[in-house]
């Protein structure tokens, strides 16, 4: 005769035990995931590397060659306006609203019509870009997304890239690139276009270049930015820059190499500044090592009215390394 087998029920305690068990696990997996996505944005940014100074990063921009050959010296001026189509360059002013002497203009310096702010590497190498003033006539669509560079020894001008644009440039939206930025750390530089941006649609870019060949290191896409500059923190390097539909400033981590790292992050907001309203960094210069000024103007992605200027106003402010922002001091402009 078999023996009956006794069921025997789980104990509570053991249901306990299993209940634990797999909490942990649970707990153990979301700190896990937790520990990566901190670790993950965390990775963003790296420490400024020791050979790296805090403060701005345009030390090394030099004069060009053909400029000191002419006689020009360091304190020369190479400018572009709202009037003048081109760039020229001249002696420095001993006094303020002095008349520019000893200008110079090179015959290919015309060719792209008028142009944005230009910048220069090490060499003494110009970069710059189209600025359509009044209206397409000196700067066809076509090239308003290209680069220009003006040879530091033969002083002449040519295509040095065209960047790509997502949709073609239209009547709604005349701009392409509309900031550049050089780093003398990384030897980078920084390209900010809204080529084919429209009033709904937010598509444009800021491009890390190679100065030598123009090849593409990195990018942010679907942003509208102009204004560039890059700043070195205790923290890491960062790139700042205005937004064009907004009056605020934000910027992006930068590695040691100068690439574009993670998300942009928000920096500070320009409402209520000025008396203009909606005013725009147009413009990011770091003077000293805490130390931005940030030219404001309106953009409002359309062309100027034929025989004015666009109002701008210089804000300076402060950088507090604690709390890692900057601070308003208020107003340079009269």
């Amino acid at each position: 005769m078999s023996k009956k087998r006794k069921l025997i029920k789980p104990s509570k305690n053991r249901n306990n035990h299993k209940v634990w068990i797999w909490g942990s696990i649970l707990v153990i997996a979301i700190g896990i995931g937790l520990t990566s996505i901190i670790l993950y944005y965390n990775s963003t940014e790296e420490k400024l590397s020791a050979s790296f100074v805090v403060g701005g990063v345009t030390y090394c921009q030099a004069v060009p060659n053909f400029a000191l050959e002419m006689g020009y010296d360091v304190s020369a001026i190479m400018s572009t306006n709202e009037t003048e189509k081109g760039l020229v360059i001249y002696d420095r002013p001993t006094q303020v609203g002095q008349t520019p002497t000893n200008v110079y203009q090179h015959p290919s310096w015309v060719q792209a019509g008028y142009l944005s702010t230009p910048v220069n590497d090490e060499l003494g190498n110009i970069f710059v870009a189209p600025a359509p003033r009044v209206s397409l006539f000196d700067n066809p669509p076509e090239q308003q997304n290209t680069i220009y560079k003006v040879d530091t020894d033969a002083g002449e001008m040519s295509e040095f890239v065209t960047l790509p644009s997502a949709k073609p440039i239209s009547s709604e939206n005349p701009f392409g690139i509309v900031g550049l930025a050089y780093d003398c750390d990384t030897k980078s530089l920084y390209v900010a276009t809204i080529a084919g941006s429209t009033r709904t649609e937010e598509i444009g870019a800021i491009y890390q270049i190679d100065p030598q060949n123009g090849k593409i290191l990195s990018r942010l896409k679907n942003i509208d930015a102009f204004g560039l500059s890059v700043f070195n923190r205790v923290q890491g390097k960062r790139l700042y820059f205005g937004l064009a539909r907004k009056s605020e400033v934000w910027s992006v981590a930068l590695d040691s190499d100068g690439n574009i790292k993670g998300n942009p992050r928000f920096e500070f907001s320009m409402v209520g500044w000025g008396t203009e309203g909606d005013e725009k960094a147009r413009r990011i210069i770091f003077r000293r090592a805490n130390e931005m000024i940030v030219r404001g103007t309106q953009f409002n992605y359309n062309l100027i009215a034929a025989g004015s200027t666009r109002q701008q106003t210089d804000y300076l402010l402060y950088y507090d390394p604690v709390q890692d922002i900057w601070l308003l001091q208020g107003s340079l402009s009269e």
